[in-house]
């Protein structure tokens, strides 16, 4: 096989001298000269031609990475530098001694999250949440809902979608609707696209369509599996871990599910510092955003 055949855009390979560049995707043909590849560890790499006896061809089990799936390269000028998880966890580390299990984490970022999710278990046990909806209590339902949203602390939502959300729900006419597509989106272990996409039109009903509104529910439900939106930081991570979450701003399902893989993505690569779940992943995302803490 000539080089010019096998190293086509799409290709994954190893570096044989260089395995702790991870698996790398070549990012278009190859040439006379050179072999343009992106790294998962180390990101892009231009290659001299003559090095090409060094790339090995993977397939298969050994070539999957969810970030070569989802890999986002901007343009020249238009990125900054790529922030790679070894980086990110050098940061975590000078930023909060200890880690994700220090006592810095705990107090700033990790106990309260905890606290919310008890009284989210608490108020919205699956028993008392079926309960209500069989008995057509919707309007104590949409006080549950509300319940929970004033009770979070720690700008988890912000204090403006806070104050949006409760007025909307104060004029709110659609209560057994609300109720039902709420109930649809919390409950069940799995999301789903049509109950993401019912309870999305419930909230923009009550002008109230907000990434943290819409994910806080199940991410404090279901800790371990679901995530969290904050839009600024986690867009500014996944640009800088050069990861496709096909950001917008509407509620739309490819977002969160692209936001998902992040997740899945960063829970592995951060596998050695033994997550608990995916607030312990929240953190970390939070490190990897250059603006979130500045220097």
């Amino acid at each position: 096989m000539t080089q010019d055949s096998q190293f086509k855009k799409g290709v994954r390979v190893l570096h044989t001298n260089k395995k702790e560049w991870g698996i790398g995707q070549i990012l278009e043909d190859s040439n006379s000269e050179s072999i343009h590849v992106f790294f998962e560890v180390s990101g892009e790499k231009t290659l001299q031609a003559v090095a090409a006896d060094k790339l090995k061809v993977i397939v298969g089990v050994d070539a999957e990475s969810l970030l070569l799936d989802n890999i986002y390269l901007p343009g020249p000028g238009k990125s900054r530098p790529m922030v790679t998880m070894a980086q990110a966890k050098l940061r975590l580390q000078e930023l909060f001694p200890g880690g994700l299990h220090g006592e810095k984490m705990l107090q700033n970022e990790r106990n309260y999250k905890d606290a919310l999710c008890h009284f989210a278990t608490q108020i919205y046990g699956r028993r008392s949440l079926e309960d209500l909806l069989q008995n057509c209590k919707y309007t104590e339902i949409v006080e549950l809902v509300y319940s929970l949203v004033k009770h979070s602390g720690n700008n988890f939502p912000s204090l403006f979608e806070k104050i949006a959300f409760g007025n909307g729900l104060k004029a709110h006419t659609r209560s057994r609707e609300f109720a039902e597509a709420f109930c649809a989106w919390v409950l069940p272990e799995q999301p789903t696209q049509s109950a993401f996409e019912a309870f999305a039109g419930e909230l923009g009903y009550i002008g109230s369509a907000k990434w943290p509104i819409l994910t806080a529910f199940r991410f404090l439900l279901h800790p371990q599996t679901d995530v969290l939106i904050k839009p600024t930081n986690l867009a500014n991570a996944a640009e800088v871990a050069r990861f496709e979450i096909n950001y917008r701003s509407e509620l739309n399902w490819l977002t969160y599910f692209s936001v998902m893989q992040f997740y899945k993505h960063v829970r592995q690569a951060i596998a050695d510092l033994n997550p608990k779940d995916n607030i312990d992943v929240q953190n970390f995302i939070w490190c990897i955003d250059p603006d979130q803490y500045p220097s």
